[in-house]
């Protein structure tokens, strides 16, 4: 019986659904809004249909005015609606998405928009066409996301070098006569901190400042080939070498093992006093946690600087190439912070502390940029001097010392590739 009596209910249900969709359907043809009126109109109950309310739809166009005119926000529409008595049930100013609906609602034009369709309205207007056109264009200006500000290449890279405020950016537009133009882009000190003389500079002059410091970091195209086969043939050859003197580890580690199996044998034999085996026991178990420490190192860090030097190579390669570019100031400057830190503007000039190791290439920037010889790369190239040695790797290296040992050796080799250039 429960199911006779529900599946009764529910052809109930979905019979009702089907016919308020029926009768929705046919007052949409016939231009009749089947929902609650929008602001300014009144359901009239006596003939199902849709009327302007005298009252407030005065309200209503003075709000369409308003807006259009420029200068109001959606919030200070709702606002003056609440203020002359357009307000949600609660008491409450009408929210500001359903202002935006409002001042978007073809609804005011005649237009009737129901579950995605369009139907003609047949209830009266009180907003035209024209008014209702300039109203969208405000709100599309509302809605279009607001220009950034003015996206300088180099602001913020550089302070001040006399006070040590922060460098910032402006642009000026110089009007000729024959209606043309031209913008200048200037870099002055904000004065921020304190009372500074330091003057403007402009963007052509700052700019060759920075392509020079990134092109003195820069390695020729041509050398990478070069340095590619060098490190790999360095990378096996240290890979051998750590396998030597991981066996040699290895074994030491195993006459310890040794040393401790004859120290317990004695003891087990009575041979050695209690005391005395306690002691020689700590110390060859030290000795041997050490070693396995030691090897433990070894592996992690047999070539653990190649890889930064392989990054260092190619981010120098990739310098070169943007320094020689054009009309790319924003790659010039993130290869900027890359080869250095801590840029300095200064009586019109800039600098710049430069990371390791770039600053080797700064050293020896008209032999490092140039383009490789037969001379050269076996300077370069075959000698040792840009690997750190691989007794220093034995113990723990911190990014520092690494960084130190690649710019000390890769200086002295560019020295010498220098020298045999000249």
């Amino acid at each position: 019986m429960l199911s006779i009596a529900f599946g009764q209910s529910k052809y109930y249900v979905d019979n009702l659904s089907e016919n308020v969709k029926r009768g929705n359907r046919q007052k949409l043809r016939n231009g009749v809004w089947p929902s609650k009126a929008p602001y300014g109109y009144i359901n009239n109950p006596k003939t199902r249909g849709i009327d302007i309310d005298e009252e407030k739809s005065k309200i209503v166009k003075k709000a369409f005015q308003l807006f259009a005119e420029g200068g109001k926000s959606f919030v200070e529409i709702s606002k003056l609606m609440h203020k002359f008595g357009i307000y949600k049930l609660d008491g409450e100013p009408v929210k500001v998405d359903q202002v935006k609906n409002m001042l978007s609602n073809r609804f005011y034009l005649g237009v009737l928009k129901y579950a995605g369709e369009y139907y003609q309205g047949s209830h009266k207007t009180f907003i035209s066409k024209k008014l209702f056109g300039e109203v969208q264009k405000q709100v599309e200006k509302i809605e279009r996301p607001r220009q950034k500000g003015h996206n300088f290449a180099f602001a913020g890279l550089a302070t001040c070098g006399e006070c040590g405020a922060a460098i910032t950016a402006e642009q000026h537009i110089k009007k000729y006569k024959n209606c043309t133009s031209q913008t200048f882009i200037y870099y002055r000190c904000t004065k921020k901190l304190k009372p500074c003389t330091q003057k403007y500079v402009s963007e052509l002059e700052l700019e060759p400042q920075i392509r020079k410091i990134v092109r003195d970091c820069g390695l020729h195209e041509n050398w990478e080939p070069y340095f590619e086969k060098w490190i790999t043939a360095t990378e096996v050859k240290d890979r051998l070498a750590v396998e030597v003197e991981e066996k040699q580890i290895g074994e030491q580690i195993q006459e310890s093992e040794i040393k401790l199996n004859r120290l317990l044998d004695g003891y087990l034999d009575q041979v050695i006093e209690p005391e005395i085996y306690k002691q020689k026991k700590n110390e060859l178990f030290d000795e041997k946690l050490k070693l396995e420490e030691k090897k433990s190192q070894v592996e992690k860090n047999g070539s653990i600087w190649l890889e930064p030097m392989r990054e260092f190579v190619n981010c120098a390669l990739q310098a070169q190439k943007i320094a020689r570019a054009e009309n790319n100031c924003h790659d010039l400057r993130v290869m900027a912070k890359k080869v250095g830190s801590n840029f300095f503007l200064m009586n019109r000039r800039l600098s710049a502390n430069l990371n390791f190791p770039f600053a080797a290439l700064s050293a020896e920037a008209g032999a490092a940029s140039a383009i490789p010889t037969s001379d050269s790369i076996s300077f370069l190239v075959s000698l040792e001097g840009l690997e750190p040695s691989t007794i220093t790797l034995r113990g723990c290296c911190s990014t520092v010392e690494l960084q130190a040992l690649i710019f000390q050796n890769c200086k002295q080799s560019l020295a010498l590739l220098s020298h045999c250039k000249s």
